[in-house]
């Protein structure tokens, strides 16, 4: 098997995530960009969770491991009257770039069945802006060893204080939050 076949040897990084009526995200907001290592850190309700949800979202993670359904993940502002106040569609585009500095463009979006009121919602893939089938999307994650059963493309706080707990080299502790 040559280096190009062997998915061991891939390596890359998350360059950006570009978040469109996500959760807490109202209207268009780039993030980034990531450095080779990231960690997001922040006081409680600061959006760490909502960011992650939004990585496990466009790497393909079952909608139902992200605490709501694809309508309950769409910004909206009870408050509020105006359609950017309620969207009826959102995405989350994350650029990804090859160790040979290939980018490649991961997008899930959320977009409803129809223009009806009531109309249910679904999850539509794209891959450099081309529309694909969830297989398709899929196997371009398993391309780069990022693995959606595995999600073994994050890691929590929540593992992590457990690992340390585990280990014995800290104390349990009372944050159970992101």
């Amino acid at each position: 098997m040559s280096d190009q076949e062997d998915s061991s040897e891939v390596s890359g990084r998350v360059v950006r995530l570009e978040v469109e009526n996500f959760k807490s995200y109202r209207g268009f907001q780039n993030i980034g960009p990531f450095k080779n290592f990231t960690a997001v850190v922040g006081p409680n309700g600061s959006g760490k969770s909502n960011l992650m949800d939004a990585i496990s979202f466009v790497l393909g993670v079952k909608t139902a491991q992200l605490r709501g359904s694809l309508k309950e993940l769409l910004y909206s502002n009870s408050a509020g009257n105006s359609a950017e106040d309620r969207p009826r569609k959102g995405l989350v585009k994350l650029v990804y770039e090859s160790a040979d500095g290939v980018e490649t463009h991961f997008s899930r979006i959320i977009a409803p069945s129809s223009s009806s009121a009531d109309a249910t919602f679904q999850s539509q893939y794209k891959l450099n802006s081309k529309s694909v089938s969830w297989d398709g999307y899929n196997n371009q994650l398993k391309k780069y060893n990022i693995l959606v059963k595995a999600r073994n493309f994050l890691v929590f706080q929540v593992y992590y204080w457990h690992a340390q707990f585990m280990l014995g080299s800290l104390a349990y502790p009372s944050v159970t939050t992101f």
